[in-house]
């Protein structure tokens, strides 16, 4: 039986892994599209859209964690609707593209900062806070490669 679980356990971790860095496509694709000569902010509009789209699911770790353990929950379900509320923010006010990229920068490094910080008591296994970190380093990289490759070319 232990031998079961554990062969799941690692079919989840690996699922979880290809699909992790299968959402950084996109950002790559971006990458390379903005030297084309394709409409750079439409480019950038996608990539912010995909990029809320990646805060809004990190907020859903948090709502799963809530839903999961007996004591403190309150704590996780506020959690789980910042980034809603910070992404709100970004599109009431008229920042240009570019500083919403930055933006988007510092919510992916403060949630991942929370996971580091919240590790010992959401219990979360090891694997899945050393895939944030890889994908976090990853998706920092592309979208600071995204801000500059659209900034020199306007």
């Amino acid at each position: 039986m232990k031998n079961i679980t554990t062969k799941q356990y690692k079919t989840n971790e690996n699922l979880a892994k290809i699909l992790g860095f299968s959402g950084l496509i996109p950002f790559i694709i971006a990458i390379i599209t903005l030297n084309l000569n394709i409409s750079k902010i439409q480019v950038l509009e996608i990539i912010i859209v995909y990029g809320y789209t990646i805060i809004a699911f990190l907020g859903g770790i948090y709502w799963g964690v809530g839903l999961n353990i007996k004591t403190g929950a309150k704590k996780y379900f506020f959690i789980s609707t910042l980034p809603t509320i910070l992404v709100l923010i970004s599109l009431l006010f008229s920042f240009s593209l570019i500083a919403k990229i930055i933006y988007l920068i510092c919510i992916l490094n403060f949630f991942l900062y929370l996971e580091y910080s919240f590790l010992q008591t959401l219990k979360l296994p090891r694997w899945f806070l050393l895939l944030r970190i890889k994908l976090n380093i990853f998706l920092t990289i592309l979208l600071t490669m995204i801000a500059l490759s659209a900034y020199l070319s306007i």
